[in-house]
């Protein structure tokens, strides 16, 4: 009898023991394809020759995780009203009515693998850089991405590089465009 029941409790420990492993498992393989997603910009201004046309601004998501990130929702906000393009956005920002010139990728829908760098607007216009340079306390934009484990995070420019944990990213009528 003392055998049975030693035998059902080395049982019983092992059975914990492999439950514990199988969660430390699954926590490990988790953490093996965290992303992390920055969203930044990036410009230069040649201020000793005002009329050149090197000036530029670039607003761009890089994946610093080791996992890839999938984004499923993604905006765009002047003075916390959302903007369906980066054109509208920059013209509400300086308060203009025509088109702008710009390259744009789109970022929204995509997956970003690690170490990579989505540039999501470069405009290459001196007078432009400098007075969106000006107003940009106004602007913002956030993502809200995924792991390949489903699990969300929404980061903004705002509080680069802290991306805070979500339910899920789900589309709005808010949702960016591009």
């Amino acid at each position: 009898m003392l055998v049975g029941v030693s035998a059902v409790i080395i049982g019983l420990c092992a059975l914990g023991v492999s439950l514990y492993e199988t969660s430390l498992m699954r926590e490990e393989q988790r953490a093996a394809v965290m992303p992390m997603l920055e969203l930044a910009r990036s410009y230069s201004i040649d201020r000793n020759n005002p009329t050149a046309e090197t000036s530029s601004l670039k607003l761009h998501a890089t994946n610093v995780g080791i996992g890839p990130a999938r984004i499923l929702d993604f905006r765009v906000t002047v003075d916390d009203k959302p903007q369906p393009t980066w054109n509208a956005a920059i013209r509400e920002l300086l308060g203009r009515k025509q088109s702008l010139s710009y390259i744009q990728s789109t970022i929204n829908g995509r997956t970003i693998p690690p170490d990579r760098t989505i540039i999501m607007m470069d405009l290459n216009d001196t007078a432009l850089v400098e007075a969106i340079l000006t107003e940009f306390d106004r602007f913002e934009f956030e993502a809200c991405y995924c792991s390949v484990f489903d699990e969300c995070w929404r980061t903004s420019y705002s509080v680069s590089g802290t991306g805070s944990a979500v339910e899920s990213c789900e589309r709005s009528e808010a949702s960016f465009e591009e």
